[in-house]
């Protein structure tokens, strides 16, 4: 029987830091080992600063979610027309409620960026869910299903009492 022959494996050039080539190999994107990276201590700065950066933008993500998740039911509002059928006021309770919870995860929501200041991003949560809420209250009246006209309150006005008198003459 003819014994395989084992090749002999060598890693003697793989040793070499730095980002030039290595026998035609480079080092993959976004993974660059070099000493002064581990123990300079501006690079870490410059590192936190990206971390931080980063956050902002995911909490600016988050704080532009509300209206990109009413969007599509805000669209739905505008295409059913304003006549108070049964499923335009289905789809009126499940955007006010969608826009509900919006308003009580608002605390939530912005609890995972703890190191960062977030006051900005949750204020402009809130703005939009207002702008939100906004358009469902106005679509809502359009519909006549708020009371904001005069007739509306017609059972509140008191009533008045006339007195009638006749007097007259006869010949």
């Amino acid at each position: 029987m003819a014994q395989a022959k084992w090749s002999k494996w060598e890693f003697t050039n793989l040793d070499i830091a730095g980002g030039h080539k290595v026998d035609g190999f480079q080092d993959p994107p976004g993974y660059r080992m070099t000493p002064d990276s581990d123990s300079s201590s501006g690079k870490k700065t410059g590192a936190k600063t990206a971390n931080q950066e980063l956050l902002e933008k995911k909490a600016w993500e988050v704080a532009i979610a509300p209206i990109q998740s009413v969007g599509m039911n805000l669209f739905m509002l505008w295409m059913s027309g304003s006549s108070p059928g049964i499923f335009n006021v289905m789809i009126l309770g499940y955007c006010l409620t969608s826009i509900i919870g919006q308003f009580t995860r608002a605390n939530v929501v912005f609890q995972n960026f703890k190191t960062i200041d977030t006051t900005l991003q949750w204020m402009a949560y809130l703005a939009l869910c207002c702008v939100s809420l906004a358009y469902l209250l106005y679509h809502m009246s359009g519909m006549g299903l708020l009371p904001t006209s005069s007739g509306d309150w017609i059972a509140l006005i008191p009533e008045t009492h006339i007195i009638e008198t006749v007097g007259g003459v006869m010949k």
